[in-house]
């Protein structure tokens, strides 16, 4: 497996300098938020979509994905009532692929609580159609390049649609295209019934991407969980992805967090 770290982590730093001790400490690769470098990714030419990549790369990194891919602009929702927001969503995400494939990004996490989660009058089965039917068009785009979208399950505290990965599995084998997938996220793994390890040995075949974050939104290392066991059972299951550290709280601060989680994470591979 490699290890990553998300980008917003560090946004606060120019992107070289960000680059520049994500690859001191030792990571293979950075998983970019879009809106860390624009509102919306139409913002972006071909000349700034460029120069993200060749900065990383100047570095020795890898574009290792996307994800919170509908933070911004403001209004979109794969979900809503409104056909003309779904149509908008559709065509933001084809543009997302576009981004990805720019980027050699190789998976678009879909997360984005908000912009998924049933609001009424629609219900939660409406929504699961209407976010599928909404993925489609990305979603041969991606075929064509060679990217994946995944979806990702996400606790009952974030959103109403897909809380257990059983849910997002689910929602791949029914739209069942070759460029959608699933990811294993640690933080959301921690709110099911059944434990990380359970989980990756009963869905490991759908699982193309990894987050590792604790259920209290801090980087490995510093929570409860012991994440040797889950890193090994990868490991074991012959996992040579991504795992990408996605924390929310930045404990005990953006720079300290970057280098010490991946001494603890190697450290737990012995």
């Amino acid at each position: 497996m490699r290890f990553a770290l998300c980008n917003e982590v560090l946004r606060h730093l120019p992107w070289a300098s960000a680059c520049e001790l994500i690859a001191k400490a030792g990571y293979e690769g950075v998983e970019i938020a879009p809106f860390t470098f624009a509102e919306s990714v139409f913002d972006l030419g071909a000349e700034e979509r460029s120069e993200i990549r060749s900065i990383a790369n100047a570095y020795g990194l890898e574009i290792a994905g996307l994800h919170w891919l509908l933070v911004s602009p403001e209004g979109l929702h794969v979900a809503s009532e409104k056909p003309e927001t779904r149509q908008r969503t559709r065509e933001y995400l084809c543009e997302l692929a576009r981004f990805a494939h720019d980027l050699g990004a190789p998976v678009m996490v879909f997360g984005s609580p908000k912009q998924r989660s049933a609001e009424p009058p629609v219900t939660m089965e409406q929504a699961e159609t209407y976010w599928l039917e909404s993925l489609s068009p990305a979603l041969d785009l991606c075929r064509d390049f060679g990217v994946q979208i995944l979806l990702e399950s996400l606790p009952a505290a974030e959103t109403n649609v897909a809380n257990r990965l059983a849910d997002a599995v689910r929602l791949t084998q029914r739209m069942a295209h070759p460029s959608l997938k699933t990811i294993f996220d640690v933080k959301s793994a921690l709110s099911e019934t059944n434990t990380p390890d359970e989980l990756l040995e009963f869905y490991f075949p759908e699982i193309a991407h990894v987050h590792l974050n604790d259920s209290n939104r801090r980087a490995p290392g510093y929570g409860e969980t012991d994440f040797a066991p889950i890193l090994q059972t990868l490991q074991t299951k012959g996992y040579s992805g991504w795992c990408s550290v996605e924390p929310f709280d930045y404990h005990p601060d953006p720079e300290t967090l970057t280098v010490e989680t991946l001494a603890y994470l190697k450290g737990c591979l012995g």
